[in-house]
């Protein structure tokens, strides 16, 4: 994958079946399989994929049957992009001697195979109503340094879930493959605020990850500046 494939203007709205079923794998490989389906669900729920979000206030349908995972949901707005991260993460598991039999998204009358990937990813929000800061090099770094300003001070309780939201994006980040014979490597994440306005995020091994993977946050600065206005977002 490269930068020059991420783009998708196409948005949906309507009822969303994701489905994955395995053929075989070693012992967990179901409940992996169903962490990488939950985090999609929460990514969608916290903004992601602003300004794409799920509809009904009811929690999304989420069910394990045998060597299948199955989920059901309500969208608006959903990038359709957003279902090749999901496939992303699904094809991930093949690291980790996951073998799948299908893995399908069906929307509506139109079916998706999860992991039959173009490339396409989504699209930072144009013009966020906020500064965001990227390096001019990354050569030869392989950690990462996230910061997200708020204009106010962020009670604790509040904050300590803000830092549970961001921690998705790890698994988010496995979509994003630059070499496709290697995995994404992403560990050693510290996050927390350094002050009661800022979230200080760093992953102290970010490698053979597209960049592309950082609109996933500021899309998630974007529908958290709805309720606590955002002043800045830094990545070094």
């Amino acid at each position: 994958m490269t930068g020059s494939d991420v783009s998708s203007a196409e948005r949906y709205s309507g009822p969303l079946l994701l489905e994955a079923m395995l053929e075989r794998g070693p012992e967990g490989s179901v409940e992996l399989v169903e962490r990488r389906m939950r985090v999609f669900l929460d990514a969608v729920d916290a903004g992601f994929f602003f300004p794409g979000r799920r509809v009904s206030p009811v929690p999304a349908e989420l069910r394990v049957v045998g060597t299948s995972v199955e989920a059901r949901l309500q969208v608006e707005g959903l990038p359709v992009a957003a279902l090749h991260v999901l496939g992303g993460m699904l094809s991930d598991c093949r690291q980790h001697e996951v073998v799948f039999r299908t893995a399908r998204a069906v929307l509506d009358l139109r079916e998706q195979d999860l992991l039959d990937d173009s490339g396409l990813r989504p699209t930072a929000a144009q013009a966020p109503p906020f500064e965001v800061e990227f390096p001019r090099d990354m050569a030869g770094n392989y950690a990462l340094l996230v910061e997200i300003e708020f204009a106010q001070p962020v009670a604790p309780e509040v904050g300590q879930g803000l830092l549970g939201t961001l921690s998705l994006w790890d698994a988010l980040t496995l979509a994003y493959r630059i070499d496709e014979d290697e995995p994404v490597e992403v560990s050693g994440a510290q996050a927390m605020f350094n002050d009661p306005r800022t979230i200080h995020y760093h992953e102290w091994v970010w490698d053979n990850a597209d960049v592309e993977a950082w609109d996933l946050i500021v899309n998630l600065c974007c529908a958290w500046h709805q309720t606590l206005p955002i002043v800045r977002l830094h990545f070094e």
